[in-house]
């Protein structure tokens, strides 16, 4: 059984990460944690350990040990797993290992991520699919934010542009290597390490060098730089243009969406929401669930917003 030691420094994504690892079969210890919070570990018998005071070498090993984001090279409990040789790997490496077999859906750069992981979670449920998923916000009839298992043959993954700190100065999601990666928008202000727009583009080129091999970059084509993006992709990637979903008003006013299968009713037809739509149809589609069945789950959708 692997042995997975998080150091969370108070980041309740953290405890989300040892719940989930937990449920999925491992031995999982954690650190760092406060009030209701360490309850809910010990109730799951999750093991609450700090790793700076580990000393006795007759314990089991640790398999991997994963720091929040936040998380310098200076930290106590890392500089003592890597004096115990334990591999100290960042959260998004992790991930990927977790995900190695799936097919990965990264969405990056969103001005609603997870409206859109929504609508494709709903639509891959409706079908009976599993499918695991790591997200930053709650979606919408999901208690929980990371779900792992062995069973799932994909995960959708929320991406963004945090560095990984002291690993190296990589966004997170360069290291989701997608095999569908999605960009509904270009969302740039400047930062330390995205001082200049040019600076950020050239962040998302390198993402989209990081697709797998015969993957798939689908992008909003209203966004003149994706477009550019996505005439320089390589051979192998196939490049997927969406825009605003067509719509139809009958008689009465009501709006729905036009389709070949007919019209659909819509929850919202502003234009952002209209986008949304067609980027999650085209993911959908590329992991087996096909317009008419995406379609018929358009008119049940729920979200937070």
């Amino acid at each position: 059984m692997k042995r997975v030691h998080i150091v969370s420094e108070g980041d309740s994504y953290m405890y989300r990460l040892a719940v989930a690892l937990k449920e999925k079969g491992y031995e999982v210890s954690c650190s760092g944690t406060t009030g209701s919070d360490s309850e809910e570990l010990l109730k799951k018998d999750i093991l609450l350990e700090d790793l700076s005071h580990f000393s006795d070498t007759l314990r089991d090993k640790i398999d991997y040990v994963v720091p929040a984001v936040r998380i310098k090279a200076d930290h106590p409990e890392i500089i003592k797993a890597k004096e115990l040789g334990f591999l100290v790997i960042a959260f998004p490496d992790f991930i990927l290992r977790m995900a190695k077999d799936k097919s990965r859906l990264v969405i990056s750069d969103a001005k609603y991520p997870t409206r859109i992981l929504s609508m494709v979670y709903q639509a891959i449920r409706k079908q009976n699919m599993r499918c695991d998923y790591v997200v930053m916000n709650q979606m919408k009839g999901l208690e929980k934010r990371i779900t792992l298992s062995y069973d799932a043959r994909m995960i959708l993954l929320e991406g963004d542009e945090y560095d990984t700190f002291m690993f190296e100065k990589r966004p997170t999601h360069h290291l989701y290597r997608p095999h569908i990666l999605l960009m509904p928008d270009l969302k740039w202000k400047a930062s330390e390490s995205f001082p200049t727009l040019e600076s950020y583009q050239k962040l998302l080129k390198e993402m989209v060098v990081s697709i797998e091999r015969d993957g798939k970059f689908i992008y909003n084509e209203s966004i003149p730089y994706l477009q550019e993006l996505a005439q320089s992709v390589r051979e192998d990637i196939t490049a997927i243009p969406y825009n605003v979903h067509r719509t139809v008003t009958d008689e009465n006013g009501e709006v729905y969406l036009d389709t070949r299968f007919g019209n659909v009713p819509v929850l919202r037809y502003d234009t952002d929401f209209l986008s949304d739509i067609n980027a999650a149809r085209l993911a959908c589609r590329q992991l087996g669930v096909n317009d008419k069945e995406f379609y018929n789950t358009v008119p049940e959708f729920e979200f937070n917003d």
